[in-house]
Protein backbone atom coordinates (compact mmCIF):
# COMPACT_ATOMS: atom_id res chain seq x y z
CA UNK A 1 0.00 0.00 0.00
CA UNK A 2 2.91 2.42 0.78
CA UNK A 3 4.13 1.37 -2.52
CA UNK A 4 0.86 1.93 -4.56
CA UNK A 5 0.77 5.49 -2.41
CA UNK A 6 4.31 7.31 -3.04
CA UNK A 7 3.63 5.91 -7.18
CA UNK A 8 0.39 7.56 -6.51
CA UNK A 9 1.74 10.90 -4.97
CA UNK A 10 4.60 11.31 -7.41
CA UNK A 11 1.87 10.68 -10.51
CA UNK A 12 -0.24 13.69 -9.08
CA UNK A 13 2.59 15.85 -8.58
CA UNK A 14 3.72 15.47 -11.80
CA UNK A 15 0.31 16.03 -13.20
CA UNK A 16 0.37 19.35 -11.41
CA UNK A 17 3.62 20.12 -13.13
CA UNK A 18 2.32 19.44 -16.38
CA UNK A 19 -0.82 21.63 -15.90
CA UNK A 20 0.86 24.75 -14.62
CA UNK A 21 3.31 24.82 -17.29
CA UNK A 22 0.88 24.12 -19.60
CA UNK A 23 -1.17 27.31 -18.13
CA UNK A 24 1.63 29.67 -17.93
CA UNK A 25 1.98 29.06 -21.29
CA UNK A 26 -1.27 29.84 -22.74
CA UNK A 27 -1.17 33.02 -20.73
CA UNK A 28 1.85 34.35 -22.11
CA UNK A 29 1.15 33.00 -25.63
CA UNK A 30 -2.20 35.38 -24.35
CA UNK A 31 0.13 38.37 -23.77
CA UNK A 32 1.98 37.73 -27.37
CA UNK A 33 -0.59 37.98 -28.79
CA UNK A 34 -1.89 41.80 -27.29
CA UNK A 35 1.25 42.78 -28.11
CA UNK A 36 2.80 43.86 -31.89
CA UNK A 37 5.10 40.91 -32.11
CA UNK A 38 3.89 38.77 -34.92
CA UNK A 39 4.38 35.22 -33.07
CA UNK A 40 5.17 32.52 -36.15
CA UNK A 41 5.19 29.75 -33.37
CA UNK A 42 1.68 30.54 -32.12
CA UNK A 43 0.75 27.35 -33.65
CA UNK A 44 3.09 24.74 -32.21
CA UNK A 45 2.89 26.46 -29.05
CA UNK A 46 -0.72 25.63 -29.04
CA UNK A 47 0.20 21.52 -29.87
CA UNK A 48 2.50 21.86 -27.17
CA UNK A 49 -0.57 23.17 -24.46
CA UNK A 50 -2.63 20.91 -25.43
CA UNK A 51 0.09 17.57 -24.97
CA UNK A 52 0.57 19.48 -21.43
CA UNK A 53 -2.94 19.41 -20.62
CA UNK A 54 -3.54 15.87 -21.98
CA UNK A 55 -0.82 14.64 -20.54
CA UNK A 56 -2.27 15.82 -16.96
CA UNK A 57 -5.50 14.26 -17.89
CA UNK A 58 -3.72 10.81 -18.41
CA UNK A 59 -2.00 11.09 -14.99
CA UNK A 60 -5.44 11.96 -13.30
CA UNK A 61 -7.92 9.30 -12.09
CA UNK A 62 -11.10 9.92 -13.16
CA UNK A 63 -15.16 8.35 -12.63
CA UNK A 64 -16.34 6.17 -15.24
CA UNK A 65 -18.97 9.05 -15.87
CA UNK A 66 -16.31 11.61 -15.90
CA UNK A 67 -14.32 9.73 -18.63
CA UNK A 68 -17.54 9.06 -20.80
CA UNK A 69 -18.28 13.11 -20.23
CA UNK A 70 -14.69 13.60 -21.75
CA UNK A 71 -15.58 11.14 -24.49
CA UNK A 72 -18.67 12.97 -25.66
CA UNK A 73 -17.58 15.94 -25.71
CA UNK A 74 -14.35 15.12 -27.36
CA UNK A 75 -16.61 13.18 -30.34
CA UNK A 76 -18.58 16.98 -30.50
CA UNK A 77 -15.30 18.71 -30.97
CA UNK A 78 -13.59 16.59 -33.07
CA UNK A 79 -16.60 16.51 -35.38
CA UNK A 80 -16.45 20.16 -35.12
CA UNK A 81 -12.76 19.87 -36.12
CA UNK A 82 -13.08 17.59 -39.10
CA UNK A 83 -15.70 20.29 -40.37
CA UNK A 84 -14.18 23.88 -39.79
CA UNK A 85 -10.29 22.68 -39.07
CA UNK A 86 -10.60 24.78 -35.84
CA UNK A 87 -9.00 22.45 -33.23
CA UNK A 88 -9.59 25.07 -30.42
CA UNK A 89 -12.87 23.01 -29.44
CA UNK A 90 -10.44 20.07 -28.82
CA UNK A 91 -8.08 22.25 -26.69
CA UNK A 92 -10.81 23.69 -25.01
CA UNK A 93 -12.41 20.28 -23.48
CA UNK A 94 -9.35 19.12 -22.40
CA UNK A 95 -8.06 22.19 -20.96
CA UNK A 96 -11.04 22.04 -19.01
CA UNK A 97 -11.09 18.75 -18.10
CA UNK A 98 -7.23 18.67 -16.73
CA UNK A 99 -8.47 21.05 -14.04
CA UNK A 100 -9.54 17.94 -12.35
CA UNK A 101 -7.77 18.12 -8.59
CA UNK A 102 -6.02 21.43 -9.38
CA UNK A 103 -6.71 24.23 -7.23
CA UNK A 104 -8.80 26.91 -8.47
CA UNK A 105 -8.11 29.62 -6.74
CA UNK A 106 -3.89 28.88 -6.88
CA UNK A 107 -4.54 28.95 -10.99
CA UNK A 108 -6.65 32.23 -11.08
CA UNK A 109 -3.58 33.70 -8.94
CA UNK A 110 -1.50 32.67 -11.55
CA UNK A 111 -3.66 34.06 -14.66
CA UNK A 112 -4.03 37.17 -12.79
CA UNK A 113 -0.25 38.29 -11.77
CA UNK A 114 1.00 36.83 -15.09
CA UNK A 115 -1.35 38.52 -16.96
CA UNK A 116 -1.15 41.82 -14.89
CA UNK A 117 2.93 41.68 -15.24
CA UNK A 118 2.32 41.26 -18.78
CA UNK A 119 0.42 43.82 -19.23
CA UNK A 120 2.45 46.37 -17.67
CA UNK A 121 5.53 45.47 -19.60
CA UNK A 122 3.81 46.32 -22.94
CA UNK A 123 2.39 49.64 -21.52
CA UNK A 124 6.00 50.18 -20.07
CA UNK A 125 7.98 49.15 -23.49
CA UNK A 126 5.46 51.71 -25.31
CA UNK A 127 5.80 54.15 -22.84
CA UNK A 128 9.83 54.47 -23.51
CA UNK A 129 9.28 53.82 -27.32
CA UNK A 130 11.11 50.80 -27.27
CA UNK A 131 8.48 48.28 -28.55
CA UNK A 132 4.90 49.15 -29.61
CA UNK A 133 2.73 51.93 -30.43
CA UNK A 134 1.43 54.29 -27.94
CA UNK A 135 -1.66 55.36 -30.51
CA UNK A 136 -3.39 54.69 -33.37
CA UNK A 137 -5.86 57.71 -35.92
CA UNK A 138 -9.04 55.92 -35.56
CA UNK A 139 -10.19 55.30 -39.07
CA UNK A 140 -13.78 56.82 -37.93
CA UNK A 141 -14.48 59.75 -36.92
CA UNK A 142 -12.72 59.45 -33.25
CA UNK A 143 -9.25 60.53 -34.16
CA UNK A 144 -6.41 59.76 -32.35
CA UNK A 145 -6.86 56.89 -29.81
CA UNK A 146 -4.42 55.08 -27.43
CA UNK A 147 -3.35 51.72 -27.07
CA UNK A 148 -0.55 51.80 -24.87
CA UNK A 149 1.38 48.86 -26.44
CA UNK A 150 -2.17 46.62 -26.66
CA UNK A 151 -2.52 47.01 -30.41
CA UNK A 152 -5.68 48.70 -29.57
CA UNK A 153 -7.56 50.86 -27.69
CA UNK A 154 -10.37 48.76 -26.68
CA UNK A 155 -8.28 45.48 -26.56
CA UNK A 156 -6.11 47.40 -23.81
CA UNK A 157 -9.46 48.60 -22.41
CA UNK A 158 -10.51 44.99 -21.90
CA UNK A 159 -7.65 43.77 -20.56
CA UNK A 160 -7.97 46.71 -17.82
CA UNK A 161 -11.53 45.50 -16.97
CA UNK A 162 -10.72 41.63 -17.34
CA UNK A 163 -7.91 42.23 -14.41
CA UNK A 164 -10.09 44.64 -12.64
CA UNK A 165 -12.44 41.82 -12.39
CA UNK A 166 -10.43 39.23 -12.02
CA UNK A 167 -8.89 41.27 -9.06
CA UNK A 168 -12.47 41.40 -7.30
CA UNK A 169 -13.28 37.94 -7.64
CA UNK A 170 -10.03 36.74 -6.02
CA UNK A 171 -10.14 39.93 -2.99
CA UNK A 172 -13.73 41.06 -2.79
CA UNK A 173 -13.67 40.15 1.02
CA UNK A 174 -10.52 41.86 1.18
CA UNK A 175 -11.85 45.11 -0.47
CA UNK A 176 -12.78 48.08 1.05
CA UNK A 177 -15.34 50.70 -0.47
CA UNK A 178 -12.77 53.35 -1.52
CA UNK A 179 -10.92 50.87 -3.17
CA UNK A 180 -14.13 50.55 -5.79
CA UNK A 181 -14.18 53.98 -6.14
CA UNK A 182 -10.33 54.42 -7.10
CA UNK A 183 -11.58 51.43 -9.86
CA UNK A 184 -14.28 53.76 -11.35
CA UNK A 185 -11.79 56.54 -11.25
CA UNK A 186 -9.07 55.47 -13.17
CA UNK A 187 -11.92 53.17 -15.65
CA UNK A 188 -13.04 57.26 -16.30
CA UNK A 189 -9.58 58.45 -16.26
CA UNK A 190 -8.17 55.76 -19.17
CA UNK A 191 -11.18 56.34 -21.01
CA UNK A 192 -10.56 59.43 -22.08
CA UNK A 193 -7.51 58.60 -24.02
CA UNK A 194 -9.15 55.40 -25.35
CA UNK A 195 -12.69 56.50 -26.23
CA UNK A 196 -12.82 52.66 -25.16
CA UNK A 197 -17.19 53.04 -24.65
CA UNK A 198 -18.17 49.36 -24.60
CA UNK A 199 -15.77 49.12 -22.02
CA UNK A 200 -16.37 51.48 -19.60
CA UNK A 201 -19.62 50.67 -19.67
CA UNK A 202 -19.13 47.23 -19.00
CA UNK A 203 -16.74 48.42 -16.14
CA UNK A 204 -19.17 50.50 -14.47
CA UNK A 205 -21.43 47.58 -14.49
CA UNK A 206 -19.42 45.40 -13.30
CA UNK A 207 -18.03 47.74 -10.29
CA UNK A 208 -21.59 48.22 -9.62
CA UNK A 209 -22.70 44.28 -9.59
CA UNK A 210 -19.99 43.48 -7.20
CA UNK A 211 -21.15 46.45 -4.83
CA UNK A 212 -24.56 44.78 -4.59
CA UNK A 213 -23.10 41.33 -4.15
CA UNK A 214 -20.68 42.58 -1.40
CA UNK A 215 -23.06 44.62 0.32
CA UNK A 216 -26.24 42.89 -0.34
CA UNK A 217 -25.95 39.56 1.59
CA UNK A 218 -29.89 39.13 0.75
CA UNK A 219 -29.34 39.79 -2.94
CA UNK A 220 -26.35 37.39 -3.20
CA UNK A 221 -27.88 34.57 -1.98
CA UNK A 222 -31.08 34.98 -3.17
CA UNK A 223 -31.80 32.12 -6.72
CA UNK A 224 -34.03 34.92 -8.51
CA UNK A 225 -31.02 36.91 -8.64
CA UNK A 226 -29.05 33.72 -10.77
CA UNK A 227 -32.16 32.90 -12.21
CA UNK A 228 -32.93 36.15 -13.37
CA UNK A 229 -28.95 36.46 -15.07
CA UNK A 230 -29.29 33.23 -16.41
CA UNK A 231 -32.25 34.54 -18.50
CA UNK A 232 -30.44 37.56 -19.52
CA UNK A 233 -27.80 35.36 -20.74
CA UNK A 234 -30.15 33.61 -23.19
CA UNK A 235 -31.76 36.88 -24.25
CA UNK A 236 -28.31 38.28 -25.75
CA UNK A 237 -28.00 35.43 -27.31
CA UNK A 238 -31.07 35.06 -28.49
CA UNK A 239 -31.08 38.63 -29.75
CA UNK A 240 -27.94 38.35 -31.62
CA UNK A 241 -29.44 35.32 -33.09
CA UNK A 242 -32.32 37.44 -34.51
CA UNK A 243 -29.65 39.62 -35.62
CA UNK A 244 -27.59 37.27 -37.64
CA UNK A 245 -31.05 36.55 -39.43
CA UNK A 246 -30.65 39.84 -41.68
CA UNK A 247 -29.09 40.89 -44.27
CA UNK A 248 -26.88 44.22 -44.30
CA UNK A 249 -28.91 47.32 -44.22
CA UNK A 250 -31.81 45.38 -43.79
CA UNK A 251 -33.79 44.31 -40.52
CA UNK A 252 -35.52 46.07 -37.61
CA UNK A 253 -32.19 46.19 -36.08
CA UNK A 254 -30.32 48.19 -39.07
CA UNK A 255 -31.49 51.54 -37.95
CA UNK A 256 -29.96 51.48 -34.42
CA UNK A 257 -26.91 49.83 -35.32
CA UNK A 258 -25.62 53.11 -34.16
CA UNK A 259 -25.95 52.22 -30.57
CA UNK A 260 -23.66 48.80 -31.32
CA UNK A 261 -21.13 51.25 -32.62
CA UNK A 262 -21.52 49.75 -36.16
CA UNK A 263 -21.03 45.76 -35.17
CA UNK A 264 -23.80 44.65 -37.22
CA UNK A 265 -22.96 46.22 -40.51
CA UNK A 266 -19.13 45.74 -39.82
CA UNK A 267 -20.31 42.30 -39.02
CA UNK A 268 -23.04 41.58 -42.62
CA UNK A 269 -21.05 43.68 -45.14
CA UNK A 270 -17.90 41.30 -44.97
CA UNK A 271 -17.25 39.24 -48.51
CA UNK A 272 -19.62 36.21 -48.17
CA UNK A 273 -21.98 37.83 -46.10
CA UNK A 274 -19.67 36.99 -42.57
CA UNK A 275 -21.69 35.95 -39.78
CA UNK A 276 -25.42 36.21 -40.90
CA UNK A 277 -27.80 33.36 -40.68
CA UNK A 278 -27.61 31.74 -43.70
CA UNK A 279 -24.15 31.16 -43.16
CA UNK A 280 -24.08 29.09 -40.21
CA UNK A 281 -23.73 24.92 -40.06
CA UNK A 282 -24.21 22.42 -37.81
CA UNK A 283 -20.56 22.26 -37.25
CA UNK A 284 -19.61 25.35 -39.31
CA UNK A 285 -17.06 24.96 -42.39
CA UNK A 286 -13.29 25.56 -43.49
CA UNK A 287 -14.87 29.15 -45.08
CA UNK A 288 -16.35 30.66 -41.97
CA UNK A 289 -12.94 31.84 -40.83
CA UNK A 290 -13.80 36.06 -40.88
CA UNK A 291 -13.12 38.17 -37.60
CA UNK A 292 -15.91 40.85 -35.85
CA UNK A 293 -16.94 41.64 -32.64
CA UNK A 294 -20.36 39.95 -32.09
CA UNK A 295 -19.60 37.51 -29.72
CA UNK A 296 -22.34 35.35 -29.84
CA UNK A 297 -22.90 35.37 -33.26
CA UNK A 298 -18.84 34.54 -33.77
CA UNK A 299 -19.65 31.41 -31.83
CA UNK A 300 -22.20 29.97 -33.87
CA UNK A 301 -20.52 30.83 -37.21
CA UNK A 302 -16.71 29.63 -36.31
CA UNK A 303 -18.13 26.58 -34.41
CA UNK A 304 -21.12 25.61 -36.04
CA UNK A 305 -25.05 25.42 -34.37
CA UNK A 306 -24.41 22.31 -32.21
CA UNK A 307 -20.82 22.94 -30.37
CA UNK A 308 -22.61 26.69 -30.06
CA UNK A 309 -25.57 25.22 -28.43
CA UNK A 310 -24.08 23.20 -25.92
CA UNK A 311 -21.67 26.21 -25.39
CA UNK A 312 -24.27 28.23 -24.45
CA UNK A 313 -26.28 25.45 -22.49
CA UNK A 314 -22.80 24.90 -20.17
CA UNK A 315 -22.43 28.33 -19.49
CA UNK A 316 -26.21 28.63 -18.68
CA UNK A 317 -25.25 25.56 -16.06
CA UNK A 318 -21.83 26.98 -15.06
CA UNK A 319 -24.02 29.92 -13.49
CA UNK A 320 -26.70 28.19 -11.65
CA UNK A 321 -23.31 26.45 -10.23
CA UNK A 322 -22.13 29.27 -8.94
CA UNK A 323 -24.87 30.14 -7.05
CA UNK A 324 -25.44 26.25 -5.74
CA UNK A 325 -21.45 27.23 -4.17
CA UNK A 326 -22.24 30.34 -3.15
CA UNK A 327 -19.63 31.74 -5.47
CA UNK A 328 -20.28 35.14 -5.63
CA UNK A 329 -17.93 36.71 -7.56
CA UNK A 330 -17.79 33.83 -9.63
CA UNK A 331 -20.82 35.03 -10.93
CA UNK A 332 -20.39 38.22 -11.12
CA UNK A 333 -17.08 37.26 -13.10
CA UNK A 334 -18.98 34.48 -15.66
CA UNK A 335 -22.25 36.86 -16.06
CA UNK A 336 -20.24 40.42 -16.66
CA UNK A 337 -18.56 38.02 -19.89
CA UNK A 338 -21.67 36.98 -20.56
CA UNK A 339 -23.42 40.39 -21.11
CA UNK A 340 -19.58 41.45 -22.89
CA UNK A 341 -19.54 39.00 -25.54
CA UNK A 342 -22.80 39.74 -26.60
CA UNK A 343 -21.15 43.10 -28.43
CA UNK A 344 -17.12 41.87 -28.41
CA UNK A 345 -15.93 38.97 -29.24
CA UNK A 346 -12.89 38.71 -26.61
CA UNK A 347 -13.83 35.25 -25.48
CA UNK A 348 -14.94 33.58 -28.36
CA UNK A 349 -11.07 33.23 -29.50
CA UNK A 350 -7.92 30.68 -29.50
CA UNK A 351 -6.88 31.55 -26.67
CA UNK A 352 -8.22 30.19 -23.65
CA UNK A 353 -5.94 31.66 -21.19
CA UNK A 354 -7.68 35.07 -21.38
CA UNK A 355 -11.66 33.48 -20.73
CA UNK A 356 -11.43 33.25 -16.75
CA UNK A 357 -15.09 31.38 -16.87
CA UNK A 358 -13.12 28.52 -18.47
CA UNK A 359 -11.19 28.34 -15.36
CA UNK A 360 -14.58 27.63 -13.54
CA UNK A 361 -16.19 25.47 -15.88
CA UNK A 362 -12.72 22.87 -15.55
CA UNK A 363 -13.37 23.59 -11.29
CA UNK A 364 -17.03 22.38 -11.75
CA UNK A 365 -17.86 20.68 -14.46
CA UNK A 366 -18.13 17.39 -12.90
CA UNK A 367 -20.37 18.49 -10.46
CA UNK A 368 -22.33 20.06 -12.66
CA UNK A 369 -22.64 17.04 -15.38
CA UNK A 370 -22.36 14.25 -12.82
CA UNK A 371 -24.18 15.77 -9.93
CA UNK A 372 -22.12 14.63 -7.53
CA UNK A 373 -22.87 14.26 -4.02
CA UNK A 374 -21.00 13.00 -0.94
CA UNK A 375 -21.05 9.38 -0.54
CA UNK A 376 -23.68 7.99 2.50
CA UNK A 377 -21.97 7.25 5.91
CA UNK A 378 -20.88 3.81 6.06
CA UNK A 379 -20.66 3.02 1.77
CA UNK A 380 -17.74 3.28 -0.39
CA UNK A 381 -16.65 6.31 -2.13
CA UNK A 382 -17.44 6.74 -6.06
CA UNK A 383 -15.14 5.06 -7.88
CA UNK A 384 -11.98 6.40 -9.96
CA UNK A 385 -9.39 4.88 -11.71
CA UNK A 386 -6.61 5.99 -14.35
CA UNK A 387 -6.89 5.78 -18.07
CA UNK A 388 -5.08 2.21 -18.35
CA UNK A 389 -7.15 0.80 -15.51
CA UNK A 390 -10.59 1.44 -16.87
CA UNK A 391 -10.63 -1.91 -16.98
CA UNK A 392 -11.07 -2.36 -13.33
CA UNK A 393 -15.34 -0.28 -13.54
CA UNK A 394 -16.06 -3.85 -15.02
CA UNK A 395 -15.42 -5.39 -11.75
CA UNK A 396 -16.98 -2.87 -9.07
CA UNK A 397 -20.83 -1.73 -8.30
CA UNK A 398 -21.25 1.64 -7.02
CA UNK A 399 -21.90 1.27 -3.45
CA UNK A 400 -22.46 4.28 -2.28
CA UNK A 401 -26.10 4.84 -1.93
CA UNK A 402 -25.74 8.51 -3.90
CA UNK A 403 -26.71 9.62 -7.33
CA UNK A 404 -22.50 11.00 -8.39
CA UNK A 405 -19.66 10.11 -11.07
Amino acid sequence: MDKKKCTEDWLYQLGQILFYIGLVLELLIVIVDKSAYINPWEGQLFRITFLLFLGKICLTRYSFREWLWMLFFLIIAGTCYLFSGRDEAVRLVVFCASFKNVDLRKSLQLAFFVTLSGCLLLVLLALTGIFGQMYIVDAGDRGIRYTFGLGHPNAFFCMFWVLVTLGIYLYWRKMKLWMYGLLLAAGLILFLPTDSRTGVLILVFTLAFSLILTYGRKARDSKWLYIAGILLFFACVGLSIWIACYEPYEGPFYPYDRFFTGRITSMNTLEGGGGILSNWRLFSRPENIKYFDMGYVRLFYWYGIIPGALYVLLYAMLMWQCYKKKNYMGFMMVFSFALYTMLEAHFISVYLGRNYALFLLGAYWSDMLCFRKPPAEGMQDIQEEYWWQGWHFLGRKETSGEPGC
